[in-house]
């Protein structure tokens, strides 16, 4: 049987390497769900820029059919108007979809930081697996 102090040794190591994988796997888990929020939020920024314009489209449309019904022509005052709201409309889109694409470069950049995470986790529980110089002298001298 191994003597006490080396025991305790092998159980310090143990316990610090188990440590630094289970911080390595809750990294690792963090980051894959930074990856699946990053890939919803860009999916979600196209989804309401494609909506914007859906929303610019009908608007324009419905416009379109009431002068067509009211049997007016296009004039110079309807033109701008039109222009107007193209413009508003369009500087609102722009703005939401860049808001949704910050979002997700937000949740691309807590991955990358958790992955750098999960890295230091394993090598910080293997260093502490080692025994300090300190243990090792302790236990020399003994002998």
């Amino acid at each position: 049987m191994a003597d006490p102090a080396s025991m305790a040794l092998a159980l310090k190591a143990g316990s610090a390497a188990a440590t630094g994988i289970s911080g390595f796997a809750a990294a690792k888990g963090e980051q894959e769900r930074a990856k699946v929020n990053s890939f919803i939020g860009r999916t979600r920024a196209l989804q309401t820029d494609t909506t914007a314009r859906e929303g610019l489209e009908g608007e324009l449309g419905n416009l379109r059919a009431v002068l067509g019904a009211n049997e007016q022509k296009a004039g110079v005052g309807t033109l701008a108007m039109v222009d107007e709201l193209r413009s508003v409309r369009d500087r609102d889109r722009r703005i939401q979809f860049g808001a949704r694409m910050s979002e997700a470069a937000d949740w691309r950049m807590a991955g990358k930081n958790a992955g750098a995470k999960a890295t230091g986790s394993l090598v910080g529980g293997m260093i502490k697996a080692g025994p300090s110089l300190f243990d090792l002298y302790d236990l020399k001298k003994k002998e």
